[in-house]
């Protein structure tokens, strides 16, 4: 009976860290989605050209970084075919730039539309799958 109510309380306290991670992460979105486009591209030195953007941040001493969120972005920009744009931030040389975006932690990535507002942002790894997803792109299948 001990053993069902310490794991009841574990179930219920993971519940509960996931729960308040998701409403944190929409509060952090929402933000996000609040900053003016043209502040987000200022912090990028850059401008939006007409195709999706995938903003990704990282830095030289995340191993993620260049293990699973860097083959996920050439995923994804070969499986896009030129329909989406991808900018590599070094969250360590560009602090402004990561700070702007909200960025916590590496690896990260900010969706961007085609006019540069904030489509997603996610904390941490992100398949090329999700990305798409949240581009609204479909992807063909890999061939085999």
């Amino acid at each position: 009976m001990d053993r069902v109510l310490a794991l009841t309380a574990v179930a219920a306290l993971v519940a509960v860290f996931v729960v308040w991670g998701r409403l944190l992460a929409a509060r952090r979105l929402r933000r996000l989605r609040a900053v003016p486009v043209t502040e987000l591209w200022a912090a990028l030195d850059g401008e939006p050209d007409g195709r999706p953007t995938v903003v990704a941040f990282s830095t030289p001493s995340c191993i993620a970084c260049r293990s699973a969120q860097r083959p996920a972005l050439v995923a994804l920009e070969e499986l896009a075919g030129g329909q989406v744009r991808v900018l590599h931030v070094d969250a360590a040389a560009r602090p402004d730039v990561a700070r702007a975006f909200g960025v916590l932690t590496v690896p990260a990535t900010t969706v961007l539309d085609e006019r540069g507002a904030v489509l997603a942002a996610n904390q941490g790894f992100a398949t090329a799958e999700t990305l798409a997803g949240q581009l609204g792109l479909r992807l063909a299948p890999r061939p085999a």
